[in-house]
Parts: structure tokens; C-alpha cells; sequence
């Protein structure tokens, strides 16, 4: 079909030569432009997340830009356009809540980086969306789309051309190449070759703050050496990305000349990262640089803590028991800082002066902050993985032990980190709940604990205490009303996440040092499948479902009933309960239709046929309870009652077939069996599709056809039989149901039209079935056993409905109306 070949590897180089168009205008600036693979993938509506269609880019280090161009496909001319809703984010999959869908409490979509844009699938590859990123974050892209919704109509596979959607994407990478390394902690000298030179630093783990000094610029071509003429035009330095240069607003930081200088000091810097630094001139320069850098290193907890964490209930009582003191605020306080640096600062590697940059290395202008900013407590937690996917927790590494509890004092804060794993945790849900261990019994004063969440870098700090930048990852804990705070983050974006925690006292509204020495806090941080905890991740109106599409996998809730939303939480649109209980009862109950065909098969002594349409409404019953998603009943796995009604289905219309041809008994088993075997087959190659019904009822229909144009032949004589009102009555009812299967249903009227078509068929089985059962008399032309005259060894009844035949004495055939 056409959806398959939407993207042949000529409209491949189609798109990239258009991509290069796009970003000749950069190309001065860069070495090279790397193509990517195109991708394509099938539309569908959004009813849950695994109806997305997802690709995933790896962006590669020193990209300049990146550009995506996305166009969107239908494979038929006469398929209506549809609107697409395209999503592109870094790091993990977009979280994408539709309609606005209301979200879980404490669920935050804390996302700024995701980009989206809307386009309308065409036959013909003529309209495209182009998404040009500069600076892009380098490693793991997703890309989700899906289309409006839609009341689809609900048809058998084959019958009819069913319109498909698809999107095919092709990205392209416009790369800086070559780009020179500056070391740490010694000066250097560099030298420009381009209008825009790019450097790179590694900033290595454990560090706390970085800076980078500029000075000393010098023209190397003479005309231009003029001390107060603009050395340097523009400064940049960013963190994992090529920093861009905007020539309509100019660089923020520049016009340096031969005597000025410049440092960039970053306080919450990316660790295990590259920072990027542009030098924007107009000539050829040489300028000195240094980097120094001031490490935090991650601590282990001490084994002198261990026996208070592994007892924390005899913690808890003994923090009852401390008595208030009544002292002077500002000398204890002067006092517990003074123990606590002795303390913190004696077991560390390093000391709080060695932090410090000496005056002889070069005077800062904000050395001030730098210095305020002092090395804090930080612990790495420890991955605990379980069997089941996205069921990992993190606890505190202690040099022989874990544990999830943390102590706290006012002194200073307490920074806990972690790792969210690309492809392995980022399809399922962050939960970060943090407990105070303590309430107002415990102590009179009002004791508050501020949590900070922030992905990539330490929370930053003012004078000391933590600051939150996105009040989404903020929490507060209280000893007097709430002690415990959760946050739950769907997806996850794949970096190191950070968890930092300040405690602080207040007395009568007044800011006081804590009377208790120390604060127990438990952090109890996990991922886990969609939102919930327990048996029902998605609650009582959806279910959890996973998704795996190669290296993709993730989970996500199904919901029904009407609620919507990403934990199935919304019920701005939801139908009650009883509508529901009554559209699965409609589709159940209605196959007691099939209980007066029932009666009147065993009653004319088709005994196969009674057993068969028994079969069909049992089968039909429990498959329909199991399919719904609300108040389900399953007595078996679904595949095997949906296989069961399907087979039986068809098997029934196999078997009136046979009861209508009027066949000898040693012909009836015969055809059965055929009847069987084909449908089994059939039906088990695709279920779903239009030959598994076509071809058992085109084969099944040449069997009455067949034996009524035998019986003619040899007869040589047509009698419109008795009961045709009947049979056609019966034909019309067929009919009607097949039109109402094929052409009316959709998902919206599903549940109603489907049980009228439970009904229409079982009626008509009432018209389509013999009088009685046919039985065989060893009656044969010129008196003998010959098989050409088997087909006419019958009895037959006044009833019959197609014609009647009676046998004289003599052995003579003759015909009565």
C-alpha cells in the first residue's frame, strides 16, 4: 500500500537537500551538517499514550543547530485531511495532556523545553513542518504525534478501504567541528581563527562552582592595536549546548578592549559536562583565559550514625525527650555554627578555606558570592532494582548499609542526588515523598523543612539557604499541620536529579535556632509503572498498560468510562455507572435472541444446530463481558473467548447452510467437518479480517446452491417450493444485520448497533432453518443405488420450503406443488 512507501529514499534526499537550503546561511560558522535516518511511523487518534506514534533522534555533541521537518501522509485521495499534533523534547518521552485533562494531585509537568507544533496530512507530499532548534541539548530526542479525534467507523478489515494516516520525519545536524579544549587550573593562552571561535571546558564531577577568567586581549594584525578599540564584540558561556550568537540584539556581554577583563562564575554548574564558551571579534586575537573550579565532593555517611539510623523508632522517642532550653538566640546560634563547621569540615577531605580562591591567582568581582557559598553536605543515593520494569528505589549509601532516613540541622542544608537512566526509567513515573519524623508534641517550636527538586544541577543558593526556581518542585513540611509531601513526575527526562533539604525554627512567628540538634527526615524516592501505588496504578477507572516499541518502552494509563487524563483522574466527561452497567448488558443480554432458534432447532430435531447457536450466544456472552473495561467479567484469557466467538460466529452460519441444502445424514457430517476445519483456519490466521468471514460463507453458500441445482438437473422440472415468503424473510433479516455490522457501526454507537445485530441475526436463523430434519430414504432412479441419485434419497414434507418431492411405489419421481 501506499502508507508503507510514503517516504522512499528519494524524497530522503529530497528533504535534506531542502534542509541544507534552510541552514546555508550558518553554514559559515560551522564544519559540517550530519544527516540522520528518516523515520516513519502510523497515526492514530489519542485515546491513551500507546496510541502515540514516538521516534527517537540522538543528537550528537557540538551541534549548532538541528532541524527536524515532519510531514504527514493519508493513502488515499479521498481520505479526509486530519490535524496532527506533533511534540518534540529532550531527554524523555513529552508528557502530553489532552484537552486539557486535569492531573493527579501532586502530579507537575515541570517541562519548558518541549516544543509543539500542528500540521494537516495530505495525499501528496505537499505541506511540511520545519522545527529548527539552536543550541540543542546533545543525546537522547523523542517525538510524539497523534490526530484529532475522530468517531471512526468500526468495519471488518478488507471491507471497504480504510483510510491510514502516517508521519515521516528527517533531521539533519549542523555540526562545529574541532572545537579547542581550555584545561582547568592553569592559564591559557588562545587564539582566533573565525568571527565566532567556540572553546569547550569539562567540568568534572564533585564540582561545586567554577570560574572562567577572560583577560588580556591583544590584536595580532598591527593596524588594529589601539588599547581602546573593542577587543573582544561578544561573550557567551553555556552549559552542554553551543551557545548562539544573535546578531539583531548582540551579545549581553562584550566591547572588551586590550585592558578589560571578565569572569563567568556559575554556582550550580552541570557536572560531568562540557560549558561552551564564544568569543565574538571582528579580527584575529589572542586572549588569556583561566578556569578554576571549587569541588564539593559526594560524602558517605559515617559509620558513628549508623546505630541512629537502623533504630529509628528509639530515635524518635529520644528526640521526645529533649528538654527546651532557654539561651540566648544569638550566642547559640554562634555556638552551633562554630561546632558545626569543627564537625562537618574534620571528617571531609576538605576544609572551608581551601575552597577559597587565594587573592594571587586574580581578583574577582563577585568573589564575595563565591565565598558565601560553602561546600553542603551532599550523598549520593544508591539504585535498588527490582524485577518488575520501573520499580526502582534509591536510598543513602552508608559505607555498609542503606537507609532512606536524613538528618538535618539549621545550619546548613543537605543535598541528596540521583540517576534517572535514559530508555531504562523514563517510561514511568518519579515519586519523591518526603516525611517529617517528628510533630508538635515533640517539640514547641514550629519546625519547617523546605524541599527542593531540580533536574541537572544542585538547587541554587542565596547567603547560604537553598532557593527554588520552579515552584512546581517545591514542597514544605511543617511539624504542626503537615508532615509529609509528595511529587509525582511522569516521565522523567534521563539526568541526575537532585533533592535538596533546609530546615529552619520558628518561635511565635520569630526565626529562632532549632532546639533539637537534630532533625529526622525520611526521603522515600522510587519509580514506578503509570501513577498509583498498589494493585491499581491507574485507579478504578483505567488500567496500567505497556508499551514497547524497540528500544522504547513505556506505561500508561487506559482509561474508560468517560474519564480522561493522565491517571484517569478527570470526570469532567464521565458516564455514570449505571450507563455503563447498562450498555455491557445490552451487549451480553442481546444474544438471548439466539434462545427461540435454539428451541425450534431442538425442536425440529436439528440437534448440531441447536448445540452450535448455544455455543455462539454462550461464547458471544462471556466475550463481550470481558471486553468491557468497566465491571469486567473473564472467565478465561481474552484471546481465547474473542478466538471462541469469532469461530462460533461463523460456525453458525456454516451449519444453517448445510440444514437449508436438505441434505442425506451421511452428507450433513461431511460438510460439517469441512465447515470446521476451514473456519478454524481461517479464523486463526486473522481473526479480524474480511476473508476469515468470506471465505467459510462463500464455500458454505455453494453447498445449498449446489444440491437444489442437482436435484433440478436430474428432475428436469422447477417448482417454486412452499414457505419462499419465509426464506426471503429470512434472507432480508440476514442481510439487514450484515449491513448494520459493515457500514453502521462506529465507536461511539458500538454498544447499541452491535446488540441489534445480535438480534437481527438470531431472528433470521428462525426463517433460514428447515421444518424438520431431513432423513433418508434409499430411494433412487430405476430402482437403483446408484450415487448419482443420492443427492435425491430425502424424505420431504409438505413444509418444505423449497420444493417437494415424493417417491411412487414403482420407484417413479414425481413433483407436487
Amino acid at each position: 500500500m501506499r502508507s508503507s512507501h510514503m517516504l522512499s529514499s528519494g524524497n530522503v534526499f529530497v528533504y535534506i537537500q531542502i534542509f541544507y537550503i534552510l541552514a546555508h546561511p550558518f553554514v559559515a560558522v560551522v564544519r559540517c551538517m550530519l544527516p540522520e535516518a528518516s523515520q516513519e511511523g502510523s497515526l492514530h487518534p489519542f485515546q491513551n499514550y500507546g496510541d502515540l506514534t514516538t521516534f527517537h533522534y540522538t543528537v550528537p555533541k557540538d551541534v549548532f543547530r538541528a532541524t527536524w521537518q515532519f510531514a504527514a501522509f493519508s493513502d488515499g485521495k479521498n481520505c479526509a485531511p486530519r490535524k496532527v499534533h506533533l511534540y518534540l523534547q529532550p531527554g524523555g518521552y513529552p508528557v502530553i495532556s489532552v484537552n486539557n485533562a486535569s492531573l493527579p494531585p501532586n502530579m507537575h509537568l515541570y517541562r519548558n523545553d518541549t516544543i509543539s507544533c500542528t500540521l494537516t496530512t495530505t495525499f501528496e507530499p505537499k505541506v511540511s513542518a520545519t522545527i529548527p532548534v539552536y543550541s540543542p541539548v546533545p543525546g537522547d530526542w523523542f517525538v510524539t504525534a497523534y490526530l484529532s479525534h475522530w468517531d471512526q467507523k468500526v468495519q471488518q478489515q478488507g471491507l471497504g478501504h480504510k483510510c491510514r494516516y502516517s508521519l515521516g520525519s528527517v533531521a539533519i545536524w549542523t555540526q562545529t567541528n574541532g572545537i579547542q579544549d581550555i584545561p582547568i587550573g592553569s592559564q591559557t593562552t588562545l587564539h582566533t581563527n573565525e568571527p565566532m571561535s567556540y572553546y569547550k571546558i569539562y567540568i568534572p564531577s564533585s564540582t561545586w562552582h567554577f570560574r572562567v577568567h577572560i583577560w588580556g586581549c591583544n590584536f595580532t594584525v598591527r593596524a588594529y592595536h589601539d588599547r581602546h578599540s573593542s577587543c573582544i564584540k561578544g561573550l557567551a558561556l553555556k552549559g552542554r549546548a553551543v551557545p548562539i550568537y544573535n546578531q539583531t540584539h548582540g551579545s549581553p556581554i562584550g566591547n572588551l578592549t586590550m585592558s578589560d577583563s571578565y569572569t563567568f562564575t556559575v554556582l550550580s554548574p552541570y557536572q560531568e559536562s562540557y560549558y561552551y564558551l564564544l568569543v565574538i571579534s571582528d579580527s584575529v586575537i589572542d586572549f588569556n583565559v583561566k578556569v578554576s573550579i571549587s569541588e564539593c565532593p559526594i560524602r558517605v555517611l559515617e559509620k558513628s550514625s549508623m546505630r541512629q539510623y537502623l533504630d529509628a523508632p528509639s530515635f524518635s522517642e529520644a528526640l521526645a525527650q529533649i528538654r527546651a532550653k532557654n539561651r540566648d538566640a544569638r550566642l547559640k546560634l554562634s555556638k552551633k555554627h562554630s561546632l558545626t563547621n569543627q564537625m562537618f569540615y574534620s571528617n571531609s577531605t576538605m576544609n572551608y578555606d581551601s575552597m577559597r580562591l587565594s587573592k594571587d591567582q586574580y581578583i574577582l568581582p563577585d568573589e564575595d558570592e563565591a565565598r558565601d557559598d560553602p561546600c553542603i553536605p551532599r550523598f549520593q543515593l544508591v539504585r535498588v532494582k527490582h524485577p518488575q520494569p520501573f520499580s526502582s528505589i534509591y536510598l543513602l549509601q552508608g559505607r555498609e548499609w542503606l537507609t532512606s532516613w536524613v538528618m538535618l540541622t539549621d545550619y546548613y542544608p543537605v543535598v541528596t542526588q540521583f540517576d534517572i537512566l535514559p530508555f531504562v526509567d523514563i517510561g514511568g513515573t518519579l515519586h519523591i515523598d518526603v516525611r517529617l519524623e517528628m510533630n508538635e508534641q515533640l517539640s514547641r517550636q514550629l519546625v519547617l523543612v523546605f524541599v527542593c527538586v531540580r533536574k541537572g544541577r544542585v538547587p541554587d543558593r542565596v547567603n547560604g539557604e537553598i532557593t527554588c526556581g520552579n515552584p512546581n518542585m517545591f514542597m514544605n513540611l511543617s511539624s504542626f499541620d503537615k508532615n509529609m509531601s509528595s511529587l509525582l513526575i511522569p516521565y522523567p527526562q534521563s539526568d541526575t536529579w537532585h533533592v535538596a533539604m533546609q530546615a529552619k525554627c520558628f518561635d511565635e512567628g520569630v526565626k529562632v535556632p532549632c532546639a533539637m540538634e537534630e532533625i529526622l527526615v525520611s526521603i522515600d524516592i522510587k519509580t514506578r509503572q503509570c501513577v498509583f501505588p498498589g494493585s491499581n496504578p491507574c485507579g478504578r477507572h483505567g488500567v496500567c498498560q505497556e508499551t514497547r516499541r524497540g528500544l522504547l518502552y513505556y506505561t500508561s494509563c487506559n482509561c474508560f468510562g468517560g474519564y480522561k487524563g493522565w491517571g484517569c483522574t478527570d470526570s469532567t466527561h464521565a458516564e455514570p455507572e449505571a450507563f455503563m452497567l447498562l450498555t455491557m448488558l445490552l451487549l451480553t443480554l442481546s444474544n438471548a435472541f439466539f434462545l427461540p432458534a435454539i428451541c425450534l432447532a431442538v425442536r425440529n430435531g436439528l440437534y448440531t444446530e441447536g448445540l452450535v447457536y448455544l455455543a455462539t450466544m454462550t461464547f458471544s456472552s462471556l466475550y463481550h463481558a470481558c471486553d468491557q473495561q468497566f465491571m469486567t467479567y473473564c472467565v478465561a484469557k481474552y484471546e481465547v473467548l474473542q478466538y471462541s466467538d469469532f469461530f462460533s460466529s461463523i460456525l453458525a452460519f456454516w451449519v444453517t447452510l448445510v440444514a437449508m441444502a436438505q441434505l442425506p445424514l451421511r452428507y450433513v457430517s461431511f460438510f460439517h467437518m469441512i465447515g470446521v476445519l476451514i473456519i478454524a483456519f481461517c479464523v486463526e490466521r486473522d481473526r479480524t479480517g474480511l476473508p476469515s468471514i468470506l471465505v467459510p460463507l462463500a464455500m458454505g453458500t455453494t453447498i445449498p446452491i449446489g444440491a437444489f441445482a442437482y436435484r433440478y438437473y436430474k428432475l428436469k422440472h422447477w417448482k417454486w417450493p412452499n414457505g419462499v415468503a419465509k426464506l426471503v424473510t429470512g434472507l432480508f433479516l440476514a442481510t439487514i444485520g450484515l449491513l448494520l455490522f459493515s457500514l453502521v457501526e462506529t465507536e461511539a454507537n458500538y454498544q447499541y448497533v452491535h446488540s441489534v445485530w445480535h438480534a437481527v441475526i438470531a431472528l433470521s436463523l428462525l426463517f433460514l432453518l428447515p421444518s424438520t430434519k431431513s432423513e433418508l430414504l434409499d430411494l433412487s432412479i430405476n430402482d437403483t443405488s446408484s450415487s448419482d441419485s443420492e443427492l435425491l434419497d430425502y424424505k420431504d414434507l409438505t413444509q418444505s420450503p423449497v420444493f417437494v418431492i415424493k417417491a411412487d411405489q414403482e420407484g417413479l419421481l414425481v413433483t407436487e406443488s
